[in-house]
C-alpha cells in the first residue's frame, strides 16, 4: 500500500513540507510505504484552455502522473496565498492525469501562515479537487501559524487512520461514473468546512489564539470568544463575526 505526499509549496523546508510529513510519518508507522512529492520539482504548466481533458493532461508530467494513480492513497498539502491553494497546486490540480478515483482516500492541508486567514477556505479548495475526483476523504487539516504544534501532533494521528481505510478501499455505489455522484454527492454534504464561511475562520482562529493563552488582553478576547460563541450558536453569524474578529485582533501579533 502506497501513500504519496503532495508538497504544493514552492519552498521545500516550509511549513507544508513539515505538516505532510507529519502525515506521512504516522502512515509508515501503521505499515505503508509513503512517498513525498515535490511539486516543485516537476515542469508542471498551467493549463491554458482551448483543448479537452485529454489535452490539460498533456501539461502535467507523465512521471507525476503515474506516481499519483499508483498511490492507494494523496496527502494533498498547499500554502495558502490570498485564500486559496497555491498557484503550484491548482496547475496540478488541472493537469494530473488521475481518472476519477471511486473510493482512493485523501487528506488535504492547507496552511495559512501570515495572518491565519484562508485556512478554510484552502482545504475546501482541495476537498472539492477530491469531490470530482469521486475520492473520500479524511477530515482535513486546517492550520495558522497559531496551531502548528497541535496540528502536526493531529496529522500524525491521521496519518496512521489514512493508512488503515486505504486498506480497505470503499469505492462509491453505482454502476456508472455518472450514478456514483448520488453517494458521492450525499457524502460530501456531511464532511466537515465544506460549508465554512469567514465567521467560521474566524471564529477558528480567535479560538486557537485564545488557547495559546498570551497577551495581556486575554480575558478580555475569552469574554468577547464566549460571546460570539453563544451568538453564533442563536443563528446571529453577522454578530458573531464582529466579536470574533475584535477577539482575535486583540491577540493577533
Amino acid at each position: 500500500m502506497l501513500i504519496v505526499g503532495i508538497v504544493g509549496s514552492p519552498r521545500k523546508d516550509g511549513r507544508t513540507n513539515q505538516l505532510v510529513k507529519a502525515a506521512l510519518s504516522g502512515a509508515a508507522e501503521a505499515g505503508a510505504e509513503t512517498r513525498m512529492v515535490y511539486l516543485v520539482d516537476y515542469d508542471l504548466r498551467p493549463f491554458t484552455g482551448g483543448g479537452s481533458a485529454d489535452d490539460a493532461f498533456t501539461f502535467c508530467p507523465g512521471e507525476l502522473s503515474e506516481i499519483c494513480c499508483q498511490a492507494d492513497a494523496l496527502v494533498v498539502g498547499s500554502p495558502v496565498y490570498w485564500g486559496d491553494i497555491s498557484g503550484l497546486t491548482k496547475d496540478w490540480m488541472d493537469t494530473v492525469r488521475l481518472p476519477r478515483s471511486n473510493g482512493k482516500w485523501g487528506l488535504g492541508i492547507a496552511i495559512a501562515g501570515g495572518s491565519g486567514k484562508g485556512l478554510l477556505s484552502g482545504v475546501q479548495s482541495i476537498n472539492h479537487w477530491f469531490y470530482h475526483k469521486q475520492m473520500r476523504c479524511l477530515e482535513a487539516a486546517p492550520v495558522s501559524r497559531f496551531n502548528m504544534e497541535v496540528a502536526l501532533a493531529r496529522l500524525r494521528a491521521q496519518g496512521a487512520e489514512l493508512a488503515q481505510v486505504a486498506a480497505q478501499p470503499a469505492p462509491f455505489a453505482g454502476e456508472t461514473a455518472d450514478e456514483v455522484w448520488i453517494d458521492c454527492t450525499a457524502a460530501y454534504g456531511e464532511v466537515r468546512y465544506m460549508r465554512a464561511d469567514p465567521v467560521d475562520e474566524f471564529m477558528m482562529l480567535a479560538q486557537q489564539l485564545v488557547a495559546l493563552g498570551q497577551g495581556d488582553e486575554i480575558e478580555a478576547a475569552r469574554d468577547e470568544l464566549r460571546q460570539a460563541t453563544t451568538l453564533l450558536a442563536e443563528g446571529k453569524r453577522g454578530e458573531a463575526g464582529r466579536l470574533a474578529v475584535r477577539c482575535y485582533l486583540r491577540l493577533f501579533q
